[in-house]
């Protein structure tokens, strides 16, 4: 953590239209180093939760895409057997149709 000294001093190397001298350009890369350092730190264990968290929704986005594939193919085997058991029933309908017409030709010719 940065004191009140040390804050003032970056902010006075970061003053816009300043000219820094080789001295205050290594002075100054220095504190950006050690600021970038003291952030990753302290953002880690966010990073990580959120690396875990990452982690976990993409192995739950392939298992639901593989289950979204099984519901799709059950889908499609349900259609077809949907239009099996249509065609069926259209042959079951047109058989009856056709034993009912029989049966009413054969009174008709009593």
């Amino acid at each position: 953590m940065w004191d009140n000294q040390k804050r003032t001093r970056f902010e006075e190397l970061r003053k816009p239209g300043r000219q820094l001298n080789a001295a205050e350009q290594t002075e100054l890369a220095a504190m950006v180093k050690e600021l970038e350092a003291e952030e990753a730190a302290y953002l880690k264990p966010a990073t990580e939760r959120l690396r875990r968290e990452n982690d976990c929704n993409q192995k739950r986005q392939l298992e639901l895409a593989e289950l979204v594939k099984r519901k799709q193919a059950l889908v499609e085997r349900l259609e077809n057997v949907l239009a099996e058991a249509q065609a069926e029933e259209r042959a079951l309908e047109t058989e009856l149709a056709t034993v009912v017409a029989g049966t009413q030709e054969s009174k008709a010719d009593d």
